[in-house]
């Protein structure tokens, strides 16, 4: 028995062509399913939620940036066009002299994902000595985190 036969089909039972077209419907459905449903659902099943505190440093600012950046306690967050669980919840800031400048502590309180062995909140990974851009919607300051205070310790006793 021959596997392709002199009509073209596979086996003498299904044509090539539409055993080839089959294939790739099902190959785009299962696409759009995974595209679709995949990552929801492995993020739906994972408790990857927790309260995290971080503080964010921004060196040598000067004081109407430092005194403006006071009136942003209690605003929630902004990344990516769109608020995020996260807000404001401390500033405090010092004269440094031999930068003219001030340097300036915002502390954030915040619903973050840890996945992959690292914090997210809204799409910026945090990490203590990692970039963080700051945004309220009247407000933005690019800084350097200086500290992270995490629910997961609370969360397992």
């Amino acid at each position: 028995m021959k596997i392709i036969d002199e009509k073209g089909r596979l086996f003498g039972k299904i044509n090539l062509i539409d055993l080839l077209v089959l294939v790739l419907v099902v190959a785009v459905v299962l696409a759009v399913g995974w595209k679709l449903v995949g990552k929801k659902a492995a993020a739906a099943v994972s408790d990857n939620q927790h309260e995290l505190t971080f503080t964010v440093l921004f060196k040598d600012q000067p004081l109407e940036v430092a005194e403006f950046a006071e009136t942003q306690i209690g605003k929630q967050l902004v990344n990516n066009t769109k608020l995020i669980p996260a807000e404001v919840t401390e500033v405090s800031s010092s004269f440094d002299a031999s930068e003219a400048g001030y340097w300036l502590y915002v502390t954030v309180k915040a619903t973050a994902t840890f996945s992959g062995n690292v914090w997210q909140v809204g799409s910026q990974e945090v990490r203590v000595g990692y970039e963080y851009i700051l945004k309220t919607s009247e407000f933005e300051l690019t800084g350097i985190i200086s500290g992270i205070i995490s629910g997961m310790e609370a969360d397992n006793g």
